[in-house]
């Protein structure tokens, strides 16, 4: 078991151009989901999820937002994330299709429920 307050969270909102969201979706699916398995079997990922927001206080015409939660045993988990080569060629696919940076927030979790993870 680990304490949730040993986990690093992140949360980020990305914006895709309406003509593209589908598009976006397959390549996620295509190219990060695969990377977050691999992640998660191994131990290193916690949980994840791609969202698509369907309401929300930054709605914009012509931008579908999505919402990324990640969590990560610790920052190291997080940094191999970001370091992964799969995660460095999907990125600029992704950013082609967004009309402006995306918001991205991340620390370590505080409280979460369940309270503590079973990593067997």
């Amino acid at each position: 078991m680990i304490n949730a307050a040993g986990l690093q969270t992140n949360a980020i909102v990305v914006s895709i151009r309406t003509e593209r969201a589908e598009e976006f979706e397959a390549l996620f699916a295509a190219e990060e989901l695969p990377i977050w398995d691999e992640f998660h079997a191994n131990g290193t990922l916690v949980s994840a999820s791609l969202t698509r927001v369907a309401y929300g206080s930054q709605e914009q015409d012509g931008v579908q937002d999505y919402v990324i939660v990640a969590v990560f045993h610790g920052m190291s988990g997080h940094t191999a994330h970001d370091s992964d080569d799969r995660f460095n060629a999907f990125l600029p696919k992704a950013r082609a299709m967004q009309p402006s940076r995306p918001y991205v927030w991340g620390g370590t979790t505080i409280h979460a429920r369940p309270e503590s993870v079973d990593t067997a």
